[in-house]
């Protein structure tokens, strides 16, 4: 794990509560994931799709397997409705990192980072293979990010509202009915050579009795 530069952290973070309005957004207390990459059994229950993925020096790596034609992929099970997720990555010469949103039916939404655009996107489930939903870009805004430099993400989904934004950047707000359903993968995508990954924490939303019903014992 390598921390962020405190001044820095506080910034990220109020510019990460500026976006949107507050009465919107869900009460995250719940951390559902807490995972630092210390150790090297960190991903032993998550599901490898393609390329090479590794744990090593306290950080995920994840490299496209040429062969494959395909990003590499990585997924966290988890299963969830809304959720806020915070995340560093660093490109190591790596073209693209991914936040990919998953549930039984395949891929959900995703943001897509690039180190020159940042890319807020509703994906076409995997199944049923003749479903008429499309892929929709939610929004798109140019970036400037670095090659070996740690960067903090934070997106939240939250009913048919997804949310991203990439320490620095522009932030990407957008909205579609198909991302309201419930999900059960938090994956990362690796395009390219390596990109490194740390500091997942997930937050779900409190759970609340509904009013009239006592909390059983």
């Amino acid at each position: 794990m390598r921390p962020l530069p405190f001044l820095a952290s506080i910034a990220f973070a109020l510019g990460c509560i500026s976006v949107g309005h507050a009465a919107e957004v869900p009460n995250f207390i719940n951390v559902a994931v807490d995972e630092h990459f210390n150790e090297s059994s960190a991903i032993e229950k998550w599901r490898l799709g393609k390329g090479l993925w590794s744990v090593a020096d306290g950080v995920l790596r994840g490299a496209e397997k040429p062969e494959d034609k395909h990003a590499a992929g990585l997924a966290c099970p988890l299963t969830y409705h809304n959720a806020d997720i915070r995340f560093r990555f660093r490109f190591e010469g790596g073209s693209s990192a991914v936040l990919l949103l998953r549930n039984k039916f395949g891929n959900v939404c995703r943001v897509i980072i690039s180190p020159s655009s940042l890319t807020l996107q509703k994906d076409r489930p995997n199944s049923p293979k003749d479903t008429p939903e499309k892929t929709q870009i939610l929004g798109k805004v140019e970036a400037r990010l670095e090659l070996g430099v740690w960067y903090a993400v934070q997106a939240s989904v939250s009913g048919a509202n997804f949310k991203a934004e990439v320490e620095g950047q522009p932030p990407l707000v957008g909205s579609h009915s198909a991302i309201d359903v419930d999900k059960t993968e938090v994956e990362f995508l690796a395009s390219g050579d390596a990109i490194l990954f740390d500091d997942l924490v997930v937050k779900v939303p409190s759970v609340k009795a509904p009013a009239g019903d006592v909390p059983s014992k």
